[in-house]
């Protein structure tokens, strides 16, 4: 999901994540330029500004570079020490900020730990991003109050199909995906409704998607993902209350077309992964 712009920047970076090699990826949104000029993850548009401590759960994975942290990808507090995220965020070296509105100021709420271990789904497919989750393991515990709080995982019955969930994330909410970039400085949230496999498919003829992806849309078009927040949380409910349901992995750009959906990893199908992460 990485436009060309951020594909020649990652020649020389190649310690950021990595571009998708296949040609359908390529033609989609990806990883996108953000203000800084830093390869981003997929961002919101469409969206409003979040509450302060509404998304207690969303992290900020940022990298250092010339003496200044970057937003990078987006992720999810799942306990006090992991945190999930998407696996083409692929970095070693990520700070991750627990408690921001504003990724622009050093709040007080704010707490900032080094990741000590970037881990993707074995399973994940660089070519078609199946299975786009991973596990970050943080070298310290997060300090859990009212605005750093851990989000319950899908359980593995989950299916929200027809339901209004939300997705939250920082970044360009330019919906052609590229210049200008429109990086909002707060948290910015947008509701979709989840779609079937079969729909999402016939919306992208078929290309790329599979059972380890779930489909958001909005009907009417104007509101979805885009360049800048990848692993970034789309969060359902049930009768237990909000859950982890995807990832922010790809999509087609321009963005929040009527046309096609916001796809992400589907946390369900990667259950046995994580749990195996967390109880290391």
């Amino acid at each position: 999901m990485r436009n060309l712009i951020a594909l020649l920047f990652l020649g020389a970076v190649t310690a950021l994540p990595q571009p998708y090699k296949d040609g359908f990826i390529q033609t989609n949104f990806q990883v996108g330029k953000g203000s800084t000029g830093d390869s981003s993850s997929v961002l919101i548009v469409g969206g409003r500004d979040a509450q302060p401590g509404e998304f207690p759960w969303q992290v900020s994975l940022q990298i250092l570079r010339g003496g200044a942290n970057f937003h990078n990808c987006g992720g999810i507090i799942i306990d006090e020490t992991h945190v999930v995220s998407a696996a083409h965020c692929e970095y070693n070296g990520y700070d991750v900020v627990a408690g921001a509105h504003s990724i622009q100021e050093n709040e007080s709420s704010q707490q900032r730990i080094k990741a000590l271990r970037f881990e993707p789904h074995p399973n994940f497919d660089y070519f078609k991003a199946s299975n786009d989750v991973s596990v970050i393991t943080l070298s310290q515990p997060l300090v859990f109050n009212d605005r750093v709080k851990p989000l319950r995982l899908a359980p593995t019955s989950a299916n929200p199909e027809g339901q209004l969930c939300v997705n939250s994330g920082w970044g360009n909410a330019n919906p052609s995906g590229g210049n200008p970039s429109i990086d909002p400085d707060v948290l910015q949230a947008v509701n979709l409704t989840i779609i079937s496999e079969a729909d999402c498919k016939r919306r992208f003829s078929g290309s790329n998607v599979d059972e380890t992806m779930i489909c958001a849309h909005d009907l009417a078009g104007g509101k979805g993902a885009c360049n800048g927040d990848s692993g970034g949380p789309l969060v359902c409910s049930d009768a237990n209350g909000p859950y982890l349901a995807g990832t922010v992995s790809w999509g087609r750009n321009p963005c929040a077309q009527a046309q096609y959906a916001s796809v992400y990893g589907r946390v369900s199908t990667a259950l046995d992964f994580i749990n195996s992460r967390l109880n290391q």
